[in-house]
């Protein structure tokens, strides 16, 4: 039933009408968690660049009150200004499935040539500015990005490989794709089952009820298939205690791969 109504929404409601109802939820939300709140630090969000008295805890995340960024959303954003190029000097971005807090943020980079695009299926054909795209066949040509933002994408895709070799194939020589995705540590080999269809046994193996596999370590080797050199990034554990509470992070593996 909940997946029917977000569907119906998307489909009834423009992007700007839904998130302005998703910061009325993050308003009302965020008074609630203020009054509970016992920690007497503020947190930040990077992306806001704003101190609150708290992050919304939202099941397992902690949500940032005015933009709905996550945790992960904070870790890589954090990432892609101290560890990368993208705010500094002339770029042209390639992001996949552009999450809502960052987009504002990469359209208003006057260095950053931005091309967000998602793919749009049923139920997301009210997003304004963006592109209808396949990560498993762009119509980009070669050697296009200077990089490529792609976070929790991956995991939804059958043809995943034919995704990566896509991404190498329209990054630039010395480019790099920013890519997050649930990994398991644990697993060495990905998990992944391509007889499991329905949306109750996709949710009982790999999480979601739309998710394809669920990814091991086996992954780096995944991207370097095309020629990636991949590297796979705890980000999190660069920050000491009190900025990873500070900016409400999580420990999540970010896989940097360049071409």
């Amino acid at each position: 039933m909940k997946r029917f109504i977000t569907h119906l929404a998307k489909k009834i409601l423009s992007q700007d009408v839904r998130f302005a109802l998703r910061k009325l939820n993050w308003k009302a939300r965020y008074f609630i968690a203020s009054l509970n709140n016992d920690n007497r630090q503020p947190v930040y969000c990077p992306l806001e660049e704003k101190y609150f008295k708290t992050f919304i805890p939202l099941k397992s995340h902690l949500v940032s009150p005015e933009n709905g960024a996550r945790n992960r959303q904070r870790l890589v954003w954090l990432y892609l200004k101290n560890e990368t190029s993208i705010f500094k000097n002339p770029v042209k971005l390639l992001h996949v499935a552009p999450e809502l807090p960052y987009v504002n943020k990469f359209r208003k980079a006057k260095n950053i040539d931005y091309v967000p695009g998602d793919k749009m299926v049923e139920g997301y054909n009210n997003q304004s500015g963006i592109l209808n795209i396949d990560l498993t066949r762009l119509e980009f040509s070669d050697n296009t990005f200077d990089y490529i933002v792609c976070n929790h994408v991956m995991e939804h895709i059958p043809e995943d490989k034919k995704a990566i070799s896509e991404m190498y194939r329209v990054l630039k020589p010395g480019g790099k794709a920013i890519i997050t995705t649930p990994i398991d540590e644990t697993l060495k080999a990905t998990n992944e089952d391509h007889n499991v269809k329905t949306p109750a046994e996709r949710e009982k193996h790999f999480g979601q009820w739309d998710h394809v596999r669920y990814y091991g370590t086996d992954i780096k080797g995944r991207f370097e298939v095309p020629g990636f050199s991949v590297d796979l990034i705890k980000y999190g554990e660069t920050f000491n205690a009190e900025d990873y509470k500070k900016f409400g992070l999580c420990k999540d593996l970010i896989l940097v791969a360049k071409k």
